[in-house]
């Protein structure tokens, strides 16, 4: 049997192609190879199509590959799709610049005293109305939960909120935050540093702050509405129970507010549509231009015309189930008749809407799903950036890098309980889906001793791939 090498993976370039951008790359030859591999391999009956996470650089995708050959090779030949994700350091090095700015610090101090005003919590046994002192504010942020104690009691009180009364005290909660402003004398001075210096500052905030300081007049009233502006979103989605709780929450909404435009949406958004790229049709003649996933496609399909015992099962880990679900929408259009085992996916990034459109909307293609990740509990412990974000990837995802603040996230405990907020109709169908008695079709980390393929005791995002328990069951479905 082969050594671990191209038969194993396909390097998909730049949106989606053949087209080589690093130290790997995957030509239409390399296909053909593969495939010709395959064809005159008869006595494996069984092809796994592993698609990593999103966010990984090009090294770490080959590490992942090697890892998955390593532990299907016996059972199945497996392929990893190594795509070109983008570096996840990027958001990383970005929450920890944040954390190193002094006008974030600044900004999310002040935000959390006026938003604690508002929803109490007690801390230090305040209540509604009642402001924390600087050392209280700094005791909870040096503490590892970040304000985890205000979550409950602030919940109890934004239950009795209204927002309209919110929007109508808009202008006193902006006058209070610029006297607030005005009192610390090193406001106007961070202002003037980080407007001009700060690469990751929206370029609109830091022309409005600019523009103010060109005309003589102090840049705390601007700096104040931009304040008011989270205070008021971080209430309101503790009325509408929408937090990701009150620190992660008082974090994105600063960097929404400042920071977005630079953060890593951008990112976050070609790597999506790298996703869906990759399986975009092909004209003749195929070259480095060809979306390389799309030509694998056609290859698969003309292997299983010609060996239709041959059992193919699709395994995605984070992002890797945004690449599969535009796989199982494009598979129909062109290949009628082409289908899967099994469908697996560990600890997906893909929205719910996505999830509802393209796995609900095509169960005809696979005979058997099932989705590995995390209760909430642990979703909420696995801290992305201890000293800036304490939520997991798939929180950040969900609260700063979609365009929708808490957008639903089929891999989020969370938002597939099919409990309030979380109601709206795609959402309770995934729901349903999930959750239907007998199916199987949820593993909930930590789940052990549950029978085998039903297992997985992974405690962080990043760990699915590496997790012996979710290993073993991931083997167990391939090898039957």
């Amino acid at each position: 049997m082969p050594d671990f090498g191209k038969l194993h993976y396909l390097n998909i370039g730049p949106n989606g192609t053949f087209k080589a951008s690093g130290a790997l790359s995957t030509s239409p030859v390399d296909v053909d190879a593969l495939f010709a591999h395959l064809n005159a391999d008869p006595a494996r009956k069984k092809l796994t199509l592993y698609f990593h996470g999103g966010l990984v650089n090009e090294a770490a995708g080959l590490a992942v590959a090697k890892k998955m050959w390593e532990l299907f090779d016996k059972q199945s030949h497996v392929v990893t799709f190594v795509w070109e994700t983008g570096p996840g350091e990027t958001i990383k090095s970005n929450l920890d610049t944040l954390h190193k700015s002094a006008l974030f610090m600044k900004v999310v101090k002040f935000a959390i005293r006026h938003a604690a005003a508002r929803l109490g919590g007690a801390i230090g046994g305040k209540g509604p109305g009642e402001t924390l002192t600087d050392a209280e504010i700094e005791a909870e942020l040096a503490a590892a939960s970040r304000f985890g104690g205000f979550d409950a009691g602030a919940r109890g009180v934004a239950a009795g909120l209204d927002e309209e009364d919110l929007e109508g005290d808009r202008a006193d909660i902006e006058a209070d935050i610029e006297v607030d402003l005005d009192a610390d004398p090193l406001v106007e001075e961070i202002l003037e540093d980080e407007a001009e210096e700060s690469p990751l500052l929206d370029a609109a905030v830091a022309e409005e702050i600019q523009t103010e300081q060109a005309k003589g007049i102090g840049t705390t009233i601007v700096l104040a509405r931009h304040v008011a502006s989270i205070v008021i979103r971080v209430v309101k989605r503790f009325i509408r129970k929408r937090d990701h709780g009150f620190y992660p929450s008082v974090v994105e909404e600063t960097v929404r507010e400042l920071y977005l435009a630079d953060f890593g949406a951008w990112l976050w958004g070609g790597m999506k549509a790298a996703a869906e790229g990759m399986w975009a049709p092909n004209a003749e003649p195929i070259t480095d231009a060809s979306h390389a996933g799309s030509y694998f496609l056609d290859r698969l399909a003309a292997l299983k015309t010609a060996r239709p015992a041959l059992v193919v099962d699709l395994v995605g880990h984070s992002a890797g189930s945004i690449a599969i679900c535009h796989l199982l929408e494009q598979a129909p259009v062109r290949h009628p008749g082409l289908t899967f085992r099994a469908v697996l996916f560990l600890a997906p990034a893909c929205t719910c809407e996505l999830f509802a459109q393209a796995v609900l909307g095509h169960t005809n293609l696979f005979k058997s799903f099932r989705m590995f990740t995390m209760k909430d509990e642990l979703e909420t412990e696995d801290r992305l950036v201890p000293a800036v974000y304490t939520r997991s990837l798939l929180y950040l995802i969900s609260g700063i890098l979609e365009a929708e603040v808490d957008a639903p996230i089929a891999g989020l405990e969370l938002h597939t309980r099919g409990q309030a907020p979380h109601t709206a109709p795609a959402l309770v169908a995934v729901q349903q889906y999930l959750r239907a008695p007998g199916a199987n079709r949820l593993v909930l980390s930590e789940t052990e001793g549950s029978g085998d393929g039903l297992n997985c005791s992974s405690h962080s995002h990043g760990g699915f791939d590496d997790d012996p328990v979710t290993r073993a069951s991931l083997l167990s479905i391939v090898s039957r």
